[in-house]
């Protein structure tokens, strides 16, 4: 029996699971913060423009996706003379690089609503592995994912030259996020 080609792609998705929900970001509601030191103080900025694409089920979390987007020209540190300098080549050098992104096809769970996506940041044109810890919480038709990670600024050639020693600002650099998503449909 020959079947139609659209029940033929029903009963593959059928056999192979239904697809993972799309979620998309209210942007209102979501932040991408950093905070990194200068002097052994914290400095704090924000990235004001940025985008992230989920595919996720919680039940099945190995079948989700996540894209992020970040445009780095975006950055705010409450100093018009900081944001002068993050444009230089030393550090995120905008004209040649104004974005930034990560993409990660692999979500697993390692504890109850806690979750890693494990996948590609690529900023300055370099490309690292790294892996995403995140806590998911759903209500009806809108979730929210937060986490924290450390990323060393230098892998990603953040402060080269005479920049590039933890004196005076200092190597490590934490991302926090909170992002508000809604099932799309």
């Amino acid at each position: 029996m020959k079947l139609p080609g659209y029940t033929m792609a029903l009963l593959l998705l059928w056999a192979n699971g239904a697809a993972a929900a799309v979620w998309t970001m209210d942007k209102t509601a979501s932040r991408l913060e950093f905070v990194s030191s200068y002097q052994g103080q914290p400095a704090p900025g924000v990235f004001r423009d940025f985008a992230t694409r989920l595919q996720f089920d919680p039940a099945q979390p190995a079948r989700g996706t996540l894209e992020v987007d970040v445009t780095v020209t975006s950055v705010d540190m409450g100093s018009e003379d900081l944001h002068e300098g993050m444009r230089a080549p030393e550090w995120f050098d905008f004209a040649r690089f104004p974005r930034a992104e990560f993409r990660s096809q692999q979500i697993h769970q390692v504890a109850p609503q806690r979750y890693e996506a494990r996948g590609t940041l690529t900023i300055k044109g370099v490309q690292q592995q790294v892996t995403v810890p995140f806590a998911w919480s759903a209500t009806g038709q809108t979730a929210v994912m937060a986490g924290e990670l450390t990323l060393d600024r230098t892998r990603f050639g953040i402060g080269s030259g005479e920049w590039a020693t933890p004196d005076p600002i200092g190597l490590d650099v934490k991302v926090k996020f909170k992002v508000t998503l809604r099932r799309g449909s």
